[in-house]
């Protein structure tokens, strides 16, 4: 394996080939939802209809969120798995207007949309750590970051214009053209440039036979050791409140904007500044990670997120409401870079990367049950101003248990790298460079 003083160098190639796929992963997964409960409603769909259909999204990425990971670990050829995944959403959303008048086909086609998605982030990181291995995670995940964020952004725009333009049919079209260019963009990235995987398994089919087996006692015993290392279980759950306490409050703003009377124009720019906040915070958050440590980083993100639920809370100035979602894209734009690098220090990119990886995305499909769960409650009883309360209240939790609890040095990892080496474990994930 290649030493860390003489880095392989990866070929510009390779590169815009990853940042390509998370553009268009940013560019098919911000254009489906917004415009699905409308297009279904437009065929007469009833509203308990369109519940469950949104809710299967939710329901098939919680599902898969925990085996994505281990499916990643398990399979090598990660950018074969990528594309299959891609082109699962894909054509789950494309078929969709053929067979929209059948409930329980496009309940599934729904349901196999959420359980394609919960594959995005684990893989895209995957694929970055091997590119660039662990000195150079960070570089490469704030690229790929900002390459997302920003096919978010286009997303938004082209999709509402084809919407206003022609018809809500149109919006499938983003989905369907994104699914292609990302599959051909995962062509660019050539497999020699994937350097920091393990070596190929075994040709003989006993060896290889063997070897599986032993991998898979090797990730169970990895899998019981993350719930007894301390750090990854404040990771987890510091970051499952983070998301309980961010998923609603975009939807909450949303509904207390109208309330207020902030008008349609203002409505677009709730999502317009998130994500364009974004991709300038992806940047500065992989750029200054090396330098003030990856938990500092990140802690930032959720000291940020109390504050924002508090104005909220405060204030009926619609444009102060609006500028608080520069803060949403400030902890959103740490969050996306900062998690995968913590996840790369605990595990030291050794096996169990992508099982920590899907674990910690479980943050993400939780905070989308619970949190609106939470929010329906709030403003139900009390109000708008109670429910942003709460939000500020679970989210200053979250950055309490994250700033006290875990450890300040996570270059040690939780001891199962170094355990891994000293029984020299071999898997199929990305592996740090000795």
């Amino acid at each position: 394996m290649p030493d860390n003083k003489n880095l392989p160098e990866f070929s510009k190639r390779s590169l815009l080939g990853l940042n390509l796929v998370n553009f268009f992963l940013g560019e098919i997964i911000g254009v489906g939802v917004p415009f699905l409960t409308d297009y279904l409603k437009t065929h007469h769909w009833s509203f308990q209809s369109v519940g469950v259909a949104t809710a299967m999204i939710g329901v098939g990425t919680l599902v898969f969120q925990a085996p994505s990971g281990i499916i990643a670990e398990i399979i090598p050829r990660h950018r074969i798995l990528t594309g299959i995944v891609i082109a699962l959403y894909g054509l789950g959303f494309s078929l969709l207007p053929l067979f929209v008048s059948s409930e329980p086909v496009s309940d599934a086609l729904l349901f196999l949309v959420g359980a394609s998605s919960s594959f995005f982030m684990t893989l895209s990181a995957t694929l970055a750590f091997s590119l660039a291995g662990h000195e150079r995670f960070a570089g490469v995940m704030g690229q790929n970051q900002m390459w997302n964020h920003a096919g978010f952004l286009a997303s938004a725009i082209g999709t509402s214009y084809l919407i206003h333009h022609h018809d809500l049919v149109w919006g499938f079209l983003p989905i369907t053209a994104g699914s292609a260019l990302g599959i051909l963009s995962l062509l660019l990235i050539r497999k020699k440039d994937l350097v920091f995987h393990q070596p190929e398994p075994s040709k003989d089919p006993g060896k290889r036979a063997l070897d599986a087996i032993r991998d898979t006692r090797s990730l169970g015993r990895v899998f019981l050791d993350f719930f007894r290392s301390p750090a990854i279980r404040v990771l987890l759950l510091a970051t499952t409140l983070f998301q309980i306490a961010n998923a609603p409050v975009m939807p909450l703003l949303l509904l207390y904007l109208r309330f207020l009377h902030g008008g349609n124009g203002k409505m677009e720019w709730v999502v317009f500044i998130a994500q364009a906040t974004m991709i300038p915070v992806a940047w500065w958050a992989a750029r200054y990670s090396a330098r003030w440590g990856h938990k500092l980083i990140f802690a930032i993100a959720f000291m940020i997120m109390p504050i924002r639920s508090m104005i909220c809370a405060v204030s009926m100035n619609t444009s102060v409401l609006l500028s608080t979602q520069v803060m949403d894209g400030i902890a959103a734009g740490i969050y996306g870079v900062s998690v995968a690098l913590i996840v790369s220090d605990l595990t030291q990119g050794r096996k169990g990367f992508n099982m920590l990886m899907g674990l910690a995305q479980i943050a993400m499909a939780l905070g989308a049950v619970i949190g609106p769960m939470l929010q329906g409650v709030s403003v139900g009883a009390v109000g708008f101003r109670f429910a942003f309360m709460v939000f500020a209240a679970v989210a200053a939790l979250a950055a309490l248990i994250f700033f006290h609890f875990m450890p300040n040095d996570l270059s040690g990892g939780t001891g199962i790298s170094r355990e891994l080496a000293e029984k020299g474990g071999s898997g199929t994930t990305p592996v740090q460079t000795p």
